[in-house]
């Protein structure tokens, strides 16, 4: 069995690397192949995969995973600013998008008991591919990627709940004694999650960090603790690995686990995708064809455009409103997992199970797109709908600035942007520009004005070039919004002098070739300072080493 199962692995694992290697040369999205490679080796054509049960164990990993870090990226403070947001858009699409498609499953003709269970799953959208997604793209600290991942939070407890009363039916028990159970079990997890938060994680990681090996097999043992304990108490483990990233998130160690995780949960959400798409098991009926594709237009319109009109009532623009209601455009894991729920229980039918399990590839697939190219999406589109550009209070809010010209505009402000500028005595003669509402903050802090805003957003391009500054300093290292902006200051003010941080040497070069004068990459400046310490060490002079020292110390005390 060992034996078969490791063959039956690698199998999968080479077959997932070549599909990705095709998408990515055809400059498609690499999830999709994931799901691909599912779907060609699961049953519905070659039929290679046999030890369903162990790949999925594996594949939950990558799904505890990424909860983990999901939540230790998560600022509470932040979260205090979109609980409501996420609170009232997620249980208001749920109950629309319910509604909506009860009703348009009732008049396709199915009973009362398969409308509600099919209109619940097109309610629920993938936290995991989302993530997954706006991690890729870096936009997880971004307004909208927050506010995202707080209404599909919601959705998932929404979500449980379903699981726990739809499973109540197969149990002799009574409904409300069950509640209650689950009502009790929930204050529970919360108590346990309050005493970790406050009085237990800074003690623990602050032992453990004192050997690297430690802090990686503490931080592994502090997620599967808590996601272990949410599995006792009823709950999924996904809401246990997040409630475990939240207690650690406030402490000086979240980015070094950061860095040892994210590779582990990125070979492991591999086999979750390949997992869901070997699970796709399709039917030649011409039947299920014209609902799924009404289910399939519906989730991708309809329930965007209910988060849409949620959000811009609350008082979002028209951008963050827009980019947030494409996270809802596809249905998810636990649309299927009701679905081969009510199937066992007998409550719908294999015709039922074939139409959302085409609903989830199409949406699944389009969606992605959606995601992908979200910004470019929103600018072709606003261009015709003038309302999308309209101001709301929300982002207003995080504006501190004047009506006047900046010598300096600060695209970012990481630990790149506070080292260089921390010490600026002249401090209302630069601008900060972020998307991250936490970075807006500390820029505050530092008595800078600020604009909240995404160098993507032509908006924000215009904002800048009306400032009239001398210098713009854009720390964000993403190639294409660098190039956009580059090209937009050239048409407009040849004089503005543009520095760019690349991640790397092939970023640099395409950086240069748009005209950009000034690309600046780290890890090279870094080399070239090792260089001069090496060099002073040999020469028997310290002033570099001690220098370096100190900024290591500097670095170890950073929030």
């Amino acid at each position: 069995m060992i034996e078969g199962f490791f063959i039956e692995f690698a199998v999968v694992i080479v077959a997932a690397t070549l599909m990705g290697f095709i998408f990515r040369k055809l400059k498609q999205p690499v999830l999709l192949a994931f799901i691909v490679t599912g779907i060609i080796l699961g049953s519905s054509f070659l039929n290679m995969i046999t030890y369903h049960e162990l790949l999925n164990i594996f594949s939950e990993f990558g799904i505890a995973f990424l909860l983990f870090l999901v939540g230790i990226n998560l600022d509470l403070r932040v979260f205090k600013e979109i609980g409501k947001t996420s609170v009232i858009t997620g249980i208001g699409q749920i109950i629309f998008t319910t509604l909506i498609g009860l009703g348009l499953a009732t008049f396709l003709g199915f009973s009362f008991l398969e409308s509600m269970y099919i209109a619940i799953a097109l309610t629920f959208s993938s936290t995991i591919i989302i993530i997954k997604l706006l991690s890729d793209k870096k936009e997880l600290n971004s307004l909208y990627g927050k506010i995202s991942i707080g209404f599909l939070i919601v959705q998932d407890f929404v979500a449980i709940i379903i699981l726990v009363l739809i499973s109540s039916f197969s149990f002799s028990g009574s409904l409300t004694g069950q509640l209650f159970q689950l009502v009790f079990n929930l204050a529970i997890l919360f108590i346990i999650f309050v005493i970790a938060f406050k009085f237990v994680a800074k003690r623990v990681f602050d032992a453990l960090s004192k050997n690297q090996e430690l802090l990686f097999l503490g931080a592994i043992s502090w997620c599967f603790t808590f996601a272990g304990l949410a599995i006792l108490l009823g709950f999924s483990k996904e809401i246990g690995a997040f409630l475990a990233g939240v207690s650690i998130a406030s402490l000086p160690y979240t980015y070094n686990i950061l860095g040892k995780l994210k590779y582990l949960r990125d070979f492991f959400i591999v086999l979750f995708f390949v997992v869901l798409g070997s699970n796709l098991v399709f039917v030649s009926s011409g039947i299920i064809f014209t609902p799924a594709i009404i289910f399939s237009i519906f989730v991708l319109i309809g329930n965007p455009l209910i988060v849409f009109i949620l959000m811009a009532k609350l008082g979002y623009k028209g951008r963050t409103s827009f980019l947030s209601s494409l996270s809802v455009a596809q249905i998810s894991e636990f649309s299927l997992i009701i679905i081969f729920l009510g199937a066992k229980m007998g409550h719908v039918s294999n015709e039922v199970v074939s139409i959302i399990t085409l609903v989830a590839v199409a949406t699944i697939s389009v969606s992605t797109y959606f995601i992908i190219h979200n910004n470019k999406i929103y600018d072709r589109i606003s261009a015709f709908l003038p309302f999308l550009r309209s101001k709301r209070f929300f982002e207003d809010s995080l504006h501190q600035v004047k009506s006047k010209e900046y010598s300096v505009v600060c695209l970012g402000f990481g630990d790149a942007s506070k080292k260089i500028f921390s010490e600026k005595s002249d401090k209302k003669d630069m601008l900060v520009v972020d998307f991250d509402p936490k970075a807006l903050h500390e820029a505050k802090e530092y008595n800078f004005d600020t604009v909240y805003g995404d160098i993507s957003d032509l908006e924000i391009m215009e904002f800048i070039i009306n400032a009239k500054p001398k210098i713009v300093i854009s720390t964000i290292m993403q190639v294409n919004p660098n190039k956009i902006l580059a090209k937009k200051l050239m048409q407009n003010n040849h004089d503005i002098k543009l520095i760019v941080l690349a991640e790397d040497v092939s970023a640099a070069k395409r950086l240069y070739k748009v005209g950009i004068e000034f690309v600046l990459v780290p890890p090279l400046i870094t080399a070239d300072k090792v260089k001069i310490i090496l060099e002073d060490i040999k020469k028997g002079k310290d002033f570099e080493l001690n220098w370096l020292k100190k900024t290591e110390f500097n670095y170890t005390n950073l929030d």
